[in-house]
């Protein structure tokens, strides 16, 4: 049993945000997994088709990733969200919602639309490093921990469902001690996912990147270490009351054990379903 906010979790494993958590469908996969929440998104106001194929790449203990969250935008939520929901809750399992603005203005807005929906809980994407603008990458809200905080006090004033913030990978741990001071003086945050992708890899193949946007996020078993090390970083540095959710790297309930004993509450995996399906979850959950 976990718990973040005020939201009881029966199993503490729950998909991470990725290219295969958009759909009813994939909704209905997950349902049918041992998970204790079912995660959608990450999702943008406006449609978007994503980056440029090819996109995704599994090498050695690792992935890289330039999805540039495709996803329907916010009107195909506002259809789609409440049978999603009714799908989740009919499998006994919580429902998260993910999104990503690129402006405070736009998280509001899609803040609402889960208000609206009545989702059980709502993550905050501010880690993504796949989204270009104009040919130039999106500022990634982690590393500014001032736009950090004011689009967590916008967003409060439309939603009283529990945030969770997903943020990125901190090399400088001073860094993180700065937004950690920030979630706990703002009062409003229940849960710190940890971490996002480390942005701006790249690998070639016989001279040519694998990647057609050139530098995608790494993932998978090689950021196990990593995240483990934010895991435990942010659990002595927040207050008690915010739980902390691992992810990276998480392949098998022994990777999921180390999150739990470094101080996570949960666990998402993305990669491990992008790769194997939505029913590799299950090789997360201890029976």
């Amino acid at each position: 049993m976990a718990k973040i906010g005020s939201v009881q979790i029966s199993t503490p494993v729950m998909n991470a945000a990725c290219s295969v958590a958009k759909s009813i469908e994939d909704v209905e996969a997950l349902s049918k997994t041992k998970v204790g929440v079912i995660l959608v998104g990450s999702i943008t106001v406006e449609a978007r088709d994503g980056n440029p194929e090819p996109r995704w790449f599994v090498g050695e203990g690792y992935a890289l990733n330039s999805f540039g969250m495709p996803n329907g935008g916010l009107e195909f939520y506002r259809t789609n969200l409440p049978e999603m929901i009714e799908i989740a809750h009919k499998a006994d399992k919580k429902f998260a919602l993910s999104v990503a603005g690129f402006s405070t203005a736009e998280y509001v807005s899609l803040a609402k639309l889960a208000d609206e929906a009545k989702v059980d809980l709502l993550e905050l994407n501010f880690g993504c490093p796949n989204v270009s603008i104009d040919g130039k990458q999106k500022p990634i809200v982690s590393f500014d921990p001032v736009s950090l905080d004011e689009i967590i006090q916008a967003v409060s004033e439309v939603t009283k469902v529990p945030l969770m913030i997903k943020v990125s990978p901190y090399s400088n741990p001073a860094e993180l001690a700065r937004v950690a001071e920030v979630i706990n003086a703002s009062g409003k945050v229940s849960a710190v996912v940890t971490a996002n992708t480390f942005p701006n890899g790249y690998q070639t193949e016989q001279g040519e990147p694998v990647i057609a946007s050139k530098f995608g996020g790494v993932s998978g078993s090689a950021m196990l270490p990593i995240s483990l090390g934010q895991v435990r970083q942010f659990r002595n540095s927040l207050r008690d009351d915010i739980a902390v959710i691992g992810v990276g790297g998480v392949e098998s309930t022994e990777d999921a054990k180390q999150y739990f004993d470094a101080g996570a509450e949960l666990v998402q995996c993305a990669t491990l379903i992008v790769r194997d399906g939505h029913q590799a979850m299950d090789k997360i959950v201890a029976v």
